[in-house]
């Protein structure tokens, strides 16, 4: 019997292990489809805007960039908090009490709705009928009316269809979220081009294309929140009968034997405090749409925009996946079973690797970027056009400066969350608190004392970005104090020193000897071709340096692992 009941007990354990892989198997797959998502939702976007730039105003533009953010703000305060909290309800094998548990999920996953109304109306008060934007633009359009019905329609079908979205969440379905909303997004872009293209070829007047042109916007969301909504209720119609559950997609109260309840009183609490939580995440992520959304124009903000949608594209497509694989790879060596010292010499040397590679990508793109950056955005959007008359073309080159300032934070960055205690956490959110409210001081200051307009909120930017790095830098060395490593400017300057000077040196041919009247920017295709053929010779000098780097860095490694 003894031998028996091991064994059943053994059986037992290695079904239990074989379903944890399963869910970890599968999980993995689900976030991988949806980081291919994401990445695909990006690169559409990118394709739709270039498209749509060609017919509409920078007006338009922004005022479609204001309207998404404002549904954008009300969703993630609406349901964000929510989404967390069911998280730490704790899930449970036994069919009645999974049964409870996904009926407490369905149960709060109807609270976003509730919550929306107060968050719609301050948001709305506030950010709409308070704003000079709003008032002295948008209600002067035709179709604004119309507008807001189906961005209110368009919030509520999201929100009606939060408690399916939930459970998929809580069972980890991730494969499903990236398929719904890959296939919504692409609904959308397709609705929001062509109500544009056919609103222009209406040929309106100049006021009446512009309220078509916005409602074309606003059938494009509704469009991706109809299609999101009939996706999820469609795939919610057998989950009873696959999963052998009776649950109600309703607010239902819960029998626990002695009491009855509606909302478990411990999710309440934890959802209370992320719900704080989550107005101090908006502030420190969106703090600059914010102050965009306030101070700055509808054409500054349509403006402003563009130069994010096609400066950014580098960082969101290159230095993202970088700074993930970095965090996994340094996690990796930093939980390894292997002694510190290696783990610390092997994590320093990935790093420093890491570090110099992305200092000369970021000399390339600063050389090939800030000199070429606006003749090649006048080529892909047009010079002779209402994008003319605004700044962008001069303020692309100082987006370009700021690419790296946001690449070396992220990498910094990705390496500090790997490396802090819980502690330390804390103190670095604390900081980052504090940096966000001086820096929207200080971008207040710039764009509405000083009149620096967009250029101040960029260069507000620039010193955010400085301020974490510092910070994440000051605790990647105390880190690394164990090595004996001297992480000082002098040795930082002893490898950085040869690429500086390659690029100056190459920089001061283009100025001198190639450029007609000694201009800073491409003018000319002509100006266009001698820059790329020095943008070549400077890539070429940078991977030469690289590779002493390289070859240093793997020989250190390839001797670490047969010590």
């Amino acid at each position: 019997m003894s031998n028996e009941g091991n064994l059943n007990a053994a059986k037992k354990s290695n079904t239990i292990e074989g379903s944890k892989s399963n869910v970890i198997e599968e999980s993995a797959k689900g976030i991988s489809s949806l980081i291919l998502v994401q990445i695909a939702t990006k690169l559409f976007t990118f394709l739709l805007n270039q498209l749509l730039i060609k017919f509409i105003s920078p007006k338009i533009f922004g005022l479609s960039i204001y309207l998404e953010f404002l549904i954008s703000t009300i969703l993630f305060f609406s349901r964000e908090s929510i989404r967390l909290s069911i998280q730490r309800i704790q899930n449970n094998d036994d069919l009645k009490l999974k049964n409870k548990t996904l009926q407490k999920i369905i149960n709060f996953g109807f609270l976003p709705i509730i919550i929306s109304i107060p968050i719609t109306l301050l948001i709305g008060y506030f950010q709409g009928f308070k704003s000079d934007n709003f008032q002295n633009y948008f209600l002067n359009l035709p179709f604004h009316n119309l507008v807001v019905v189906l961005l209110i329609l368009s919030i509520f079908l999201e929100l009606i269809i939060e408690p399916i979205y939930c459970i998929y969440q809580y069972q980890l379905e991730f494969g499903k979220r990236s398929k719904f909303e890959s296939i919504s997004l692409f609904v959308k872009c397709i609705t929001t081009f062509i109500g544009v293209y056919l609103a222009k070829q209406y040929n309106s007047s100049s006021l009446e294309f512009s309220g078509l042109s916005v409602l074309a916007f606003a059938f494009g969301q509704i469009s991706y929140s109809l299609s999101i909504f009939l996706l999820y209720s469609v795939s919610f119609i057998g989950f009873n009968k696959v999963n052998n559950t009776h649950i109600k997609c309703s607010i239902t109260k819960i029998d626990e034997g002695s009491k009855f309840y509606y909302f478990d009183s411990n999710v309440v609490e934890i959802f209370k405090s992320f719900f704080i939580q989550m107005i101090f995440k908006q502030l420190l992520t969106e703090g600059d749409k914010l102050l965009i959304a306030y101070l700055c124009t509808i054409e500054e903000q349509g403006t402003y925009a563009v130069i994010v949608n096609y400066g950014s594209i580098i960082a969101r497509l290159l230095f993202q996946p970088l700074e993930e694989s970095t965090r996994l790879m340094l996690t990796k060596i930093i939980n390894s079973t292997q002694s510190k010292s290696k783990s610390l010499l092997q994590s320093f040397t990935y790093i420093k690797m890491i570090s110099l590679f992305y200092f000369n990508l970021c000399l390339f793109l600063l050389f090939a970027g800030i000199t070429n950056g606006s003749f090649l955005l006048r080529f892909i959007i047009g010079g002779k056009n209402k994008w003319e008359q605004t700044e962008i073309f001069e303020l692309f080159p100082l987006y370009i400066a700021y690419i790296p300032f946001l690449a070396f934070n992220g990498i910094f960055e990705a390496f500090f969350t790997s490396i802090v205690k819980p502690s330390d956490m804390q103190k670095y959110s604390n900081f980052l608190t504090f940096i966000t409210i001086s820096i929207l001081g200080l971008s207040y200051l710039l764009i509405k004392e000083m009149k620096l307009r967009l250029s101040g909120l960029m260069i507000a930017s620039m010193v955010n970005m400085l301020m974490r790095i510092i910070y994440c830098a000051i605790a990647i060395k105390d880190y690394f104090k164990p090595l004996d490593k001297n992480i000082g400017v002098s040795q930082i300057l002893s490898y950085v020193s040869g690429s500086i000077a390659v690029t100056i040196s190459i920089w001061l041919l283009q100025y001198f000897f190639v450029f007609k009247e000694r201009s800073l920017l491409t003018t000319s295709w002509e100006d266009l071709f001698k820059s790329a053929v020095l943008s070549f010779v400077l890539l070429i000098n940078l991977m030469i340096l690289e590779r002493q780097n390289l070859q240093h860095t793997i020989r250190s490694v390839f001797r670490i692992k047969t010590e």
